[in-house]
């Protein structure tokens, strides 16, 4: 039967005025009400710390604003009605004013108008003498780049006197990104990464009233790291991630070859990766869980440590930039029984091959058709999940196993096994992601970064195999040539490197064929600012700066623009190396007394993520050493400023101590690095008798005047005892760098020595 069109419209109208009437009656029960039916689909919401509500009493509730779904979320969670207050800026998106209307939340005027925000304190103080549930965004507006912003103020004007209220703090976390976004006072679409939307509400014990806005960010900021330090609902090992994905889209590309732009399709990946699990695991039968991988970043290398992953080993990526003597011994040392590698690779690393190592010049050929033949009808008959149990049944699904074996990099003395699980990689790089508006669809980045960095394994490796990202690998990351061609070439839209690695690209590359490039990250090394102006002026972007180590699997901050929308056209905190990512928390503490401190005091930088490694192997108590609590410590100094921004001002082990004092080394080359037209610049220290240290200043550029730089220190303000005087400098052909392309620390100190000794 055929209902009329005006009976429709009258049905519609009624069940819209109902609707109406309840949410003006009875607005908790509509907001719960769409908090249960997005919850059936798109979210998925988590609850930690529902316990620490209680069912009585005023209660204010402080916490970070991550979405226009917060409202929803929160109200869903507590029995109770909640008040929350918005600030002014929301109330003039016209989709957002009506209803904030009907639910009665209490608008938070600017700071230009003192009196009105008086009047709103004093509502909100009666509305908690009345014993009422409030609940307060000190960010002020949703965060724009997916981090912590800057805490606007504290809470002590808010508590009324004579009344105990308590004070509660709330994390709420985004891992598969968000449907809407604010910016420009207008609403925004944007696609999520995954299906269902994975939504967090954490929260925490009681605070004090007394806390200052930066203290409150602080508590919310570790509240948030605990959380996403735990596993969740859905989440992959890299290997099963990628065979999954492999199986159900085996005609797309993950994984390039830079140099000539050879793609390797899904599915004959997926062969190559059963069949290689297959021979590893007959291969290496050693009592060791570690197999080694010594080969260059090549589509190949990728399905090989994938495969050693699925054959249910770890595989321990050698450093080959550190030499033939320390990467054997360091594996060696590891217990590592078998070493995959090539022929054709050792001899153009000019290495002798070793009797625990396996070339896959051996290996490959020699297998019988009928393994070539299973593999092929297991890539292209079984399901990805049967593949997956059949190949890896011990870790198919274990988040908590080990990942990948690292070598740090060994700058200030022997390089140390650094064992990172599936849970530390899966972390880093939803907490990577989340901020970089990344697109499936539009996002192609550079493999450049070596396997054996902990930058290069995760962005080049397990993010595509993940994710599904395209990588561009290239042989060689000094290659600029190569590097600029893969960019134009394949129109790669992410480039990451050291600045030493991107000074030689842009040696070779013009505006055009930095193009395609919006996201250009460097880290490892202090970022000059004459290099940062040259990027400018050639592609019109700024570089974004970072920090992360070996230890953290391995980013830990990114100068994030304000909003996600302008991230790699303009870096707002030039010289810092950025806010936190989401779910990572950082502190600054005191290096004798360990009391965290507030913004602009400088003290040793700390970290708490799901991406603290697991420990040092075979070292335990380096691993306690480094790891208490479960803050790793860094042993960078480095201080806050009121945004959230870190900045690094030296390294614990790059100070010397002159006459008592201790005087930075970065500090000084930065101050010399800027005067200087060409060339480059170290500082290190070296014995003295008179003043236990003095300082050594390595430089280059051979046309450098002395005198002159001395002087403009000097002017400059720094103190007499930071001065290096004439004869503390010292001409040399080059400044020592590891392969990752930071200083090599140990050799820069060597050198100092020696000048004492002479």
């Amino acid at each position: 039967m055929l209902i009329s069109v005006d009976i429709l419209i009258c049905v519609c109208t009624a069940l819209a005025a109902a609707a109406l009437f309840l949410l003006l009656c009875n607005p908790v029960f509509i907001l719960k009400t769409i908090g249960r039916v997005l919850c059936l689909f798109p979210l998925r919401l988590r609850v930690y710390g529902a316990e620490n509500l209680p069912d009585s009493g005023p209660v204010l509730l402080v916490s970070n604003h991550v979405s226009v779904l917060d409202i929803i979320l929160l109200q869903l969670v507590s029995k109770r009605r909640i008040r929350f207050m918005m600030r002014e800026e929301l109330f003039r998106i016209a989709p957002l004013r009506l209803l904030f209307a009907m639910l009665g939340i209490l608008k938070v005027p600017g700071a230009r108008h003192p009196k009105a925000m008086m009047q709103c304190f004093n509502k909100i103080r009666e509305r908690l003498r009345a014993g009422e549930t409030v609940c307060f965004f000190p960010e002020g507006e949703i965060s724009t780049n997916g981090s912590l912003m800057r805490f606007r103020s504290g809470i002590n004007m808010l508590i009324p006197e004579s009344t105990e209220v308590t004070i509660l703090p709330v994390h709420l976390g985004m891992f598969n990104g968000r449907m809407f976004a604010v910016h420009n006072r207008r609403l925004h679409l944007r696609m999520p990464m995954r299906w269902p939307l994975d939504h967090t509400v954490t929260i925490g014990k009681p605070l004090s009233a007394e806390l200052t806005a930066f203290e409150l960010r602080q508590k919310i900021s570790e509240l948030g790291a605990a959380t996403e330090s735990l596993s969740r609902p859905g989440e992959l090992p890299i290997h099963t991630g990628f065979i999954l994905r492999a199986a159900k889209h085996p005609w797309q590309t993950t994984f390039i070859e830079g140099a000539t732009g050879r793609k390797l399709r899904n599915f004959g990946a997926l062969v190559r990766l059963i069949l290689l699990s297959r021979v590893i695991r007959r291969c290496d039968n050693s009592t060791s869980p570690y197999t080694g991988v010594l080969l260059p970043n090549a589509p190949e290398s990728a399905i090989l440590t994938l495969a050693v992953l699925a054959a249910d080993r770890t595989p321990a990526m050698i450093n080959y930039s550190a030499g033939e003597n320390i990467a054997i011994a360091s594996a060696r040392d590891a217990g590592i029984g078998k070493i995959l590698t090539s022929r054709k690779f050792l001899q153009k690393l000019k290495w002798q091959e070793t009797p625990e190592m396996l070339c896959l010049e051996d290996l490959i050929p020699s297998l019988p058709a009928r393994e070539k033949m299973i593999a092929l009808l297991m890539a292209a008959l079984l399901p990805g999940r049967t593949i997956v149990r059949n190949l890896a049944p011990a870790s198919c699904y274990n988040m908590h196993r080990q990942a990948v074996l690292l070598f740090s990099s060994g700058s200030t003395g022997k390089p140390k096994a650094v064992m990172l699980t599936q849970l530390n990689i899966s972390c880093n790089i939803h907490s990577f992601i989340r901020v970089i508006d990344w697109s499936k669809r539009k996002d192609k980045l550079l493999g450049n970064l070596p396997f054996f960095h902990a930058y290069g394994f995760m962005l080049s490796l397990a993010f595509p195999a993940l994710f599904g990202c395209q990588a561009a690998h290239t042989l060689n990351p000094l290659d600029g040539a190569v590097v600029v061609k893969a960019v134009k070439d394949l129109s790669l839209t992410i480039l990451a490197a050291t600045p030493t690695f991107l000074r030689k690209y842009m040696s070779r590359a013009t505006a055009e064929d930095f193009k395609s490039l919006r996201l250009v990250i460097t880290g490892a090394e202090k970022l000059r600012p004459d290099l940062a102006e040259e990027f400018r002026t050639l592609t019109g972007r700024d570089i974004i700066e970072g920090y992360g180590c070996t230890e953290l699997s391995p980013i830990v901050t990114i100068n994030l623009n304000r909003s996600i929308y302008q991230l790699g056209k303009h870096a707002e905190h030039p010289g810092s190396i950025g806010c936190p990512l989401p779910g990572i928390h950082v502190r600054i503490t005191d290096p004798e007394t360990g009391v965290e401190l507030p913004p602009g005091r400088e003290g040793r930088m700390q970290v708490m993520a799901g991406s603290v490694m697991k420990g040092y192997l075979n070292n335990p108590a380096q691993t306690a050493l480094v790891i208490q609590n479960g803050y790793y410590d860094t042993g960078d100094i480095a201080r806050f400023d009121e945004d959230g921004y870190v900045y690094i001002t030296g390294r614990a082990s790059r100070f010397s101590k002159i006459g008592g004092e201790m005087v930075p080394h970065e500090r000084i080359e930065q101050a010399i690095s800027a005067l200087c037209a060409e060339g480059e610049v170290a500082v290190s220290g070296r014995s003295d008798k008179l003043k236990g240290e003095r300082l050594v200043v390595f430089y280059t550029w051979s046309e450098l005047d002395i005198k002159a730089v001395i002087e403009n220190l000097r002017n400059s303000g720094l103190p007499n005892i930071w001065l290096p005087k004439a004869d503390d400098f010292v001409l040399v052909e080059a400044i020592p760098c590891l392969g990752s392309g930071k200083l090599d620390l140990l050799k820069l100190k060597e050198m100092a020595e020696k000048i004492t000794m002479q």
